[in-house]
């Protein structure tokens, strides 16, 4: 399910995607219900977040603790050193979490610094029942996570008949962090990735912008054997024109698109920023993505993350999820996609509507997970396994 907090659809993802999964812990649900609907800025959710974080350390629940110290680190700039130290303190407690488990970090070696991987031994049992899987299954990150973050979203797998890699590439989770900024040519980390693990098959689901960097890879590395989008993504810059009136989306795409007159661009995010938390946070994310500063120099980086090139260069069987309450990428964009994916071996869309199913409307499906990665699980193992 996924709740209405405060009103502000931003905060409202970034708080159903860290509470629910830890809602059933004593005194949560009071936090649910007289905490979270009165949040209204962001330095709200750092403080509840780091506050409820270093509670549940200390009481040793690092399952819980190292969701919350993920969203403390959200908000922050990548100059706060706060931010550092949350994120430290999420990966400490994510690895007590799960140190009974067959799961290990990877450090990769990449162009002048290295990518963070996590990777976790496919459940032998399942592997059994499901011998035509894929033997692994790598799953790239997005816009704002971290490994751990996506590692986490795997265990929501029904069954796991497959070795699972997580990683942090180029300008990603702790690979931005360490100042490696994003790049357009996803294939290159993804061949790094799978080469590290000595792959010749695998694989690949993308969560978030990693619905798009999922085909931008799929289209330029044929190791990569079935495809996954958690969820569509046709074109980065939707997220930042998604939000406004659909009558001026179009004039506002074209001039965000262009990035052109700098000047002009520079001026009106700046102020606009200003007057939205969820802008602002883009545009902040975007700067540490990107490496630049400038909002016009950000978009025109931005703007290099579209499938329209990708048309007829991805062959693989393609699952795409999709849903109509989504706040970052248009439903309409789904005839883009398929015109894209006209070549692919197979192609599965699950669409899903407010009206009907709300949860699973939502971007990525948060309402929802477990549904939706019995869904992608079940594609995994069924027929798609054996095209």
């Amino acid at each position: 399910m996924f709740t209405e907090y405060t009103g502000n659809r931003q905060f409202d993802l970034q708080l159903n995607r860290t509470f629910a999964p830890i809602l059933d812990r004593v005194g949560m649900d009071r936090i649910a219900t007289t905490k979270l609907p009165n949040i209204r800025s962001t330095k709200q959710i750092t403080t509840l977040a780091q506050r409820l974080a270093e509670r549940f350390s200390s009481e040793g629940d690092a399952a819980a603790a190292w969701r919350l110290y993920f969203l403390a680190a959200f908000y922050l700039p990548e100059h706060d050193p706060r931010k550092r130290r949350f994120v430290d303190a999420a990966s400490r407690n994510f690895d007590a979490s799960h140190s009974l488990l067959a799961m290990r970090r990877h450090t990769i070696p990449y162009r002048d610094g290295s990518l963070t991987a996590i990777h976790w031994q496919a459940d032998p049992d399942d592997r059994a029942r499901f011998p035509d899987a894929p033997s692994t299954l790598v799953m790239m990150n997005g816009f704002d996570g971290y490994a751990e973050e996506i590692m986490g979203f795997s265990e929501y797998f029904p069954c796991r008949p497959f070795d699972v890699i997580a990683f942090d590439g180029p300008g990603q989770g702790h690979t931005a962090l360490a100042g490696m900024p994003l790049e357009a040519e996803w294939e290159r980390p993804t061949n790094v990735v799978l080469d590290h693990f000595e792959l010749d098959s695998a694989a690949a689901l993308g969560l978030s912008f990693g619905g798009y960097l999922v085909m931008r890879a799929a289209a330029h590395v044929p190791r990569i054997s079935h495809v996954v989008a958690f969820d569509m993504m046709y074109r980065l810059l939707d997220g930042l024109t998604l939000p406004l009136p659909a009558s001026v989306r179009p004039l506002a795409a074209s001039i965000v698109e262009r990035a052109h007159p700098a000047w002009l661009i520079d001026a009106t995010m700046s102020v606009a920023a200003h007057a939205s938390a969820d802008l602002a946070w883009k545009l902040q994310q975007g700067r540490h993505l990107t490496g630049m500063d400038k909002p016009s120099d950000v978009l025109r980086a931005l703007g290099a993350y579209t499938m329209e090139p990708l048309a007829g260069m991805i062959r693989q069987p393609c699952l795409v999820m999709a849903g109509d309450a989504d706040q970052y990428v248009p439903f309409e964009r789904l005839s883009d996609v398929r015109r894209i994916l006209a070549g692919a071996a197979s192609l599965d869309v699950r669409t899903f509507h407010e009206a009907t199913d709300p949860g699973m409307a939502q971007h990525c499906q948060i309402g929802d997970p477990h549904r939706a990665f019995r869904i992608m699980g079940n594609w995994l193992v069924g027929p798609a396994a054996k095209a």
